[in-house]
């Protein structure tokens, strides 16, 4: 069963408090103001209620996951999705075994203790009854146990055939031309750029010259020196993803149509890949993760299609 999951705010926010190292106590600042009311209610999701109390909590979290300026207007976003989905699993009578649950809690409490004292005060101050904590907790558990209904070994092997270059360590050799348009606001200037290359690439293709001639003369890349070389990389490697999404698929040898990134506009041509040596064994955990964020988003998605969803206050921007 894999409980951590990075798309869920929640999730990752208590895996790190169930697993991380107790470090030094929070400083006064990460604890919620005593004046502040915690019973004030944010918003309402089909009814139920978003507190500042539960934003404090989401606040604290993220502050011991290490960010220190946590977004309010995203946590409430998560906080809403995280709110559909508690009713979406009592809808699908998903339970979590008791003491599964009992085994979390206590660690929860045993990190508040080691880093901040008495859990039942600094929990109480944040307006944060020893219920709630359950309830925080029981959500990434209780998903874990839907996700795990759906997610087949099927379909595991379905996804590790149709991704197995991104996942099997398969390393790529390539090239790229850059050009940076004179105004990347303007959808003209992007067209002339984009243009540009492809008379580039056709030269290329007609044997004109060669790719690493053309980077060499055009490209606005530092890479230009060296023939427009990227670095070898593995899907998620020293490359930018941007640029491997790009040019993973290609063939040895075939040079990319235009295309974007926040870089510029560039063409790409994959010289070589080298097989990866990696079985589905080995990143069988990762692609579960993947496949439960995937399921975690569609869900989101589909619920909030149909949520009544009642701001409180002035919904942040």
């Amino acid at each position: 069963m894999f409980i951590s999951l990075r798309s869920i705010f929640i999730v990752s926010s208590l895996a790190l408090l169930m697993f991380a190292p107790a470090s030094d106590s929070l400083s006064a600042a990460d604890k919620a103001p005593a004046v502040k009311d915690t019973t004030k209610v944010l918003v309402t999701v089909n009814g139920h209620p978003v507190t500042q109390a539960d934003l404090d909590f989401a606040t604290l979290t993220r502050r011991m996951a290490g960010d220190q300026k946590p977004n309010p207007a995203q946590l409430l976003e998560s906080l809403i999705n995280q709110r559909l989905i508690q009713d979406f699993l009592v809808d699908k009578k998903i339970k979590v075994p008791v003491e599964l649950l009992d085994q979390s809690v206590s660690r929860i409490r045993s990190i508040i203790r080691k880093t901040d004292g008495d859990p039942d005060q600094t929990l109480s101050q944040m307006g944060f009854p020893p219920e709630k904590l359950r309830a925080a907790i029981e959500l990434p558990l209780a998903w874990s146990i839907y996700a795990s209904t759906q997610i087949t070994p099927e379909k595991i092997q379905n996804y590790f055939a149709e991704h197995r270059e991104e996942l099997d360590g398969t390393r790529i050799e390539a090239r790229h031309i850059l050009l940076k348009p004179e105004d990347p606001s303007n959808q003209e200037s992007i067209d002339k750029a984009k243009a540009q290359l492809a008379d580039i690439r056709k030269q290329i293709l007609d044997g004109k010259l060669t790719f690493a001639e053309a980077a060499a003369q055009h490209s606005t890349a530092p890479s230009k020196q060296d023939g427009g070389k990227l670095v070898p990389s593995a899907y998620r490697g020293k490359m930018p993803l941007v640029l491997t999404q790009k040019i993973f698929p290609l063939e040895e040898g075939a040079i990319s149509e235009p295309f974007q990134t926040p870089f510029g506009i560039h063409i790409a041509q994959l010289n070589k890949k080298h097989p990866g040596q990696f079985s589905l064994e080995d990143v069988r955990g990762e692609i579960y993760r993947s496949l439960s964020r995937s399921l975690w988003d569609k869900t989101i998605q589909s619920l909030r299609s149909s949520a009544k969803i009642d701001w409180k206050i002035d919904r942040p921007s």
